[in-house]
């Protein structure tokens, strides 16, 4: 499940990492794209109502929690009135919600093992809900205890998304890497090398023009 959010990983790593917009209302059509195509992709897997349900909400109010931090003050008033959440779902407390609701599934047994991923990438996106007047301390708590109930029930290689853990060695961290991750750190990689060489013949040319200039 976790994999269908990779477009929403995008559009939040973008506004949280600086992107902003002019335009709100572009940027609501754009999330309701997003919500739309979660909900159909999570129709066409066969979830239950009350899963894809819970997914979305978790979606919305991610969405909402990033574009309300991305926004211009004049702009959040709006957003605020009517965001994501109550638009689809008609609520208004997501940020309470949403953790009630996974602290209820990972007392399950058995577990549903996709819809807890597919909390886990939320919270790895970033989402903070209720914790934001509470403690991050509690946040990273329940983080750490859902990333250990995930390692019991599912292989390492099998979770595409990564929720930050204190002390994660490098390499464990390079091994977790969806492959769409590691095939841009290549196009860097690849991008650095091609710009060093390219350094590198300019000063070789710039080198060799002069002493053609004076050969007899």
């Amino acid at each position: 499940m976790r994999d269908l959010l990779r477009d929403t990983a995008l559009l939040v790593t973008t506004l949280g990492t600086g992107g902003t917009t002019k335009d709100a209302d572009e940027l609501r059509n754009r999330c309701r794209q997003l919500i739309e195509h979660f909900s159909e992709a999570l129709k066409r897997r066969g979830y239950p109502d009350d899963v894809r349900r819970e997914a979305l909400i978790a979606q919305c109010g991610l969405l909402d929690e990033t574009v309300l931090r991305a926004l211009p003050a004049e702009m959040r008033a709006g957003w605020e009135l009517k965001p994501l959440q109550v638009e689809q779902f008609n609520l208004h407390d997501a940020g309470e919600s949403v953790f009630d609701r996974l602290e209820a599934r990972m007392r399950e047994t058995p577990p549903r093992v996709d819809l807890l991923e597919c909390y886990a990438a939320i919270l790895g996106m970033g989402f903070v809900g209720r914790y934001a007047r509470e403690s991050e301390v509690k946040r990273s708590a329940l983080i750490a205890r859902l990333n250990t109930q995930l390692e019991s029930l599912r292989p390492s290689s099998a979770r595409p998304f990564v929720i930050d853990r204190a002390g994660r060695r490098l390499s464990d961290w390079f091994y977790r890497l969806s492959p769409w991750a590691i095939a841009g750190l290549a196009c860097v990689a690849a991008m650095i090398v091609w710009m060093l060489w390219a350094g590198a013949l300019d000063m070789q040319i710039a080198y060799l023009a002069p002493a053609k200039g004076i050969r007899p």
